[in-house]
């Protein structure tokens, strides 16, 4: 029978005491803040899921990701187009508060229901500073709709001239 040395029997207490240590090292680090505990709505998890990774869950947008959402003329602006670019998504330059994206975005129009989009889209335009009203899946239904054999990302240049 093979025996183990003994420092292996305190073990659990050798990681607990460096765990301790490496803890109060530390003490210059920014804090990090607790996240809200608030129950997230549907939009809310549909938006962690399919949103958060690019354009972050504050809407800051990240460099070299998606551009930020809060503020942004196209989250407070036309309906239509913001449910464009999550049916079928947007490809080439966009500008947000003056800097220019060039990345692609998918388009969830797939995957998600009318009703989830609704959710998502109202979810983002409310949490990112815009004061309307919700976007009702019938609304997300004719746009669908007026595209229906769209394959193609949008661009920006086509969504301007969309209602």
């Amino acid at each position: 029978m093979r025996t183990f040395p003994r420092t292996i029997g305190n073990l659990p207490a050798m990681l607990f005491a460096v765990g301790l240590l490496l803890c109060g090292c530390d003490s210059d680090r920014q804090k990090i803040p607790i996240a809200d505990k608030t129950p997230l709505t549907q939009g809310g998890r549909l938006f962690e899921s399919y949103c958060s990774a690019c354009h972050l869950s504050d809407g800051r947008g990240r460099d070299g990701g998606g551009p930020p959402l809060a503020g942004s003329p196209w989250v407070a602006g036309s309906e239509q187009r913001l449910i464009r670019i999550v049916l079928h998504g947007l490809r080439g330059p966009i500008e947000v508060d003056h800097v220019t994206y060039r990345r692609e975005m998918l388009g969830f129009g797939q995957i998600l229901s009318d009703t989830q989009i609704a959710e998502l889209l109202s979810e983002v335009r409310h949490r990112f500073g815009n004061s309307s009203g919700p976007i009702s899946p019938e609304t997300v239904a004719e746009v669908r709709a007026s595209a229906p054999e769209r394959t193609e990302y949008w661009t920006v240049e086509e969504l301007l001239k969309q209602p």
